[in-house]
């Protein structure tokens, strides 16, 4: 059986570690990297004081093993990611690169850039890359639902508000929040129809949403998805 652990500790480059030492009978002194933790076996009656000479001789195998150990565990947090496009969730991967790229791939959305494994460098990429997804899907539906307008737009942009989903200026400029990007597409198509509405009507009257409904029948469903999965959309900003 196992005597009680004592704890040493270890100085690297990138500060101290703790090392679990496991007092075992055996013939010799061993060391391992567990979980990401580092652990000294040795026998009963070695001294600490030898045991700090035999961490201090392995100290720079202990941290490469260490390094690798976390790099490997960062690699599997990204690779678990998931990143929302049109209603569809799709796994993301990263990979060091000295170029940002994107590229969807199946079920897979992988990106590739400096410093991906900080969280917000990781997240700056994802939403560039929804970003200029919205530009290009966004472009294409106004392209499709302009024409049943009651005025022609004067343009249109996104939108990065936090609790707006678009608008429309009384010039017939429309914003679209580019977070909808990961909605289905029935929900952009709502959010667009509502905008569209307001050439008509500057306002939340009756006749408003009759517009609403005029352009896009059965527009509720839509308009519940947000209320209920509208949060899920700014996780990456």
């Amino acid at each position: 059986m196992n005597a009680k652990p004592a704890p040493l500790s270890l100085q690297l480059p990138h500060g101290a570690v703790t090392v679990r030492l496991i007092r075992r009978a055996r013939q010799s002194v061993g060391i391992r990297i567990k979980h990401g933790e580092v652990e000294l076996i040795a026998p009963p009656a070695v001294s600490l004081a030898y045991l700090h000479e035999v961490l201090a001789s392995k100290r720079d195998w202990i941290a490469r093993h260490l390094a690798r150990h976390h790099a490997e565990q960062d690699e599997r947090a990204l690779t678990q990611g998931q990143v929302l496009l049109g209603g569809e969730s799709y796994r993301l991967h990263c990979v060091a690169a000295s170029r940002h790229q994107a590229q969807l791939v199946g079920d897979t959305l992988h990106l590739a850039g400096p410093m991906l494994e900080q969280p917000a460098r990781l997240a700056a990429s994802v939403v560039g890359y929804l970003q200029q997804e919205a530009r290009q899907r966004f472009a294409a539906r106004l392209a499709l639902w302009q024409p049943r307008a009651a005025r022609l737009l004067s343009g249109w942009g996104l939108s990065s508000a936090r609790t707006r989903w678009g608008s429309c200026t009384g010039k017939g400029v429309v914003r679209l929040n580019w977070r909808l990007v990961q909605a289905p597409e029935s929900v952009l198509d709502y959010v667009i129809a509502h905008e569209l509405a307001h050439l008509l009507h500057m306002n939340h009257s009756p006749a408003f949403w009759a517009e609403v409904g005029r352009l896009y029948p059965g527009w509720q469903g839509a308009r519940q998805w947000l209320k209920q999965y509208g949060d899920s959309l700014f996780r990456y900003g």
